[in-house]
């Protein structure tokens, strides 16, 4: 019994350290510049407010390509999700790409959510965790819930370990997740569980979100 005792505390010792999963306070904030080619594109901004037993989380991304007067491209995504008890109770979106506004509302009710959007109208079951991705625990699901079109996304996460990323003026270590589903993209978290940044290609330029300061 003693062996298997030793055994069992080495084999815990060799397994991988896994960040915890952070709970926002009252006031924290994720804000990110978000660089094209290591040029400005926009921001990407998480927000935490607290009230009793409910967490309401509101996420305002806005990325842009102009010169001048003329606009190449603009994506505005605005998301609000609420949680009580730390269950998922309400999530409602709106979203502007290619100069088309989309809304989505997703109430839990019973045993799921309900979904109402443009792209699906629906219940879905099981873990449902938003696409908004300050949640680590994202990226132990097999899918992700859209916060854009309300499908639940097939996703493949790769646990690439720890790495040193740069937040504000400062170095810090971070847990890397290669993620494949709509969009390749990889993510990074902290210690604690803070998504700390962001990094992917689309149309052949590099995207990075780069965090100004951790909360």
């Amino acid at each position: 019994m003693k062996i298997l005792a030793i055994l069992a505390a080495v084999l815990l010792a060799t397994l991988p350290a896994h960040a915890n999963t952070w709970k926002p306070e009252h006031g924290d904030k994720l804000e990110f510049d978000v660089l094209r080619d290591g040029g400005p594109l926009g921001y990407h901004t998480v927000t935490f407010s607290r009230s009793g037993d409910t967490l309401t989380v509101e996420t305002d991304v806005e990325l842009k390509v102009s010169f001048g007067p003329i606009t190449f491209f603009e994506y505005l995504h605005d998301v609000t999700e609420k949680y009580t008890s730390g269950k998922l109770v309400w999530v409602g979106s709106r979203t502007k790409n290619e100069g088309k506004w989309k809304t989505l509302s997703a109430q839990a009710v019973g045993g799921g959510l309900k979904v109402a959007s443009e792209a699906f109208n629906g219940m879905l079951t099981g873990a449902v965790i938003p696409s908004t991705h300050w949640n680590q625990e994202e990226m132990k699901q097999a899918a992700m819930f859209s916060t854009e079109t309300g499908e639940m996304l097939p996703m493949k996460v790769t646990d690439r370990g720890m790495e040193r990323v740069k937040v504000g003026g400062t170095t810090i270590e971070a847990r890397r997740y290669d993620v494949v589903s709509d969009l390749t993209a990889s993510f990074w978290y902290d210690a604690q569980g803070r998504w700390v940044k962001c990094a992917f290609e689309a149309e052949g330029s590099k995207i990075e979100y780069v965090l100004r300061k951790l909360p």
